[in-house]
């Protein structure tokens, strides 16, 4: 069955596209098919990443009409998986989703995954900040039928204290839903990363990296692709 991720977090900044790029590198590794959207119009880092080698991705600018008739022409198309890297204030983009959908702002996903066989995964990134966690709970409420994986970017050396101890992952654990870590990667490495628009498997055949450096995307990867088999996501 095909399956939608949208990577999502709300506020800018959180590592949305960060988990969205780990995703997308760990099915590549895994050769499983998987259409990438780029949602974030103003700083498209996944399109960046992935723009120059073998795999399906695209730009679509989610925050408009036209954009949203994009997205469900590309989810209707993809013969695989379909993951959209949402932008900041990404409850916007899930509210024209789940509307009634017969006006041209928006379309009801739950009648394209009826309609297509799909199962839809929210995969919400969360910082040790409070934002993204109040998000998760406006949200929770907005998409219930999904399937719902939390990551935990652990960027910061600190404890996820928000979260742990809130209502809200005590509802998590009762619909059954996953909560991954998603481990630091050296600064330095992101930086090459991002200024040389490289992917985690793009950069281990690059000039650009030292070995010790590649060393440490392998260590990431097989952490990540770990995190995503615990999450089901990954056979």
């Amino acid at each position: 069955m095909k399956r939608i991720f949208l990577i999502h977090g709300d506020k800018g900044g959180v590592g949305k596209t960060e988990a969205a790029k780990r995703i997308a590198a760990v099915m590549m590794q895994a050769k499983h098919p998987i259409t990438l959207i780029d949602g974030d119009n103003k700083n498209p880092g996944l399109h960046a990443a992935f723009k120059a080698g073998d795999g399906d991705v695209r730009c679509i600018n989610v925050m408009k009409p036209a954009g949203l008739d994009a997205l469900f022409g590309a989810i209707a198309g993809s013969p695989g998986d379909v993951l959209i890297d949402l932008p900041a204030r990404g409850s916007d983009v899930t509210a024209r989703l789940t509307s009634e959908g017969a006006s041209e702002d928006g379309f009801d996903l739950s009648l394209l995954i009826e309609e297509i066989g799909a199962e839809i995964y929210i995969i919400f990134v969360i910082d040790q900040t409070r934002a993204p966690v109040v998000a998760l709970k406006d949200e929770l409420a907005a998409l219930p039928s999904a399937k719902w994986i939390i990551v935990k970017n652990h960027r910061e050396d600190r404890e996820f204290d928000l979260f742990d101890k809130s209502k809200i992952k005590a509802d998590l654990e009762g619909r059954g839903a996953p909560v991954i870590d998603m481990i630091r990667l050296d600064p330095r490495v992101n930086d090459v990363l991002e200024n040389k628009s490289l992917n985690m498997l793009s950069a281990l055949e690059s000039d650009d990296l030292s070995m010790l450096q590649k060393i440490r995307i392998k260590a990431a990867l097989r952490s990540w692709s770990e995190q995503m088999r615990k999450a089901g996501l990954l056979e």
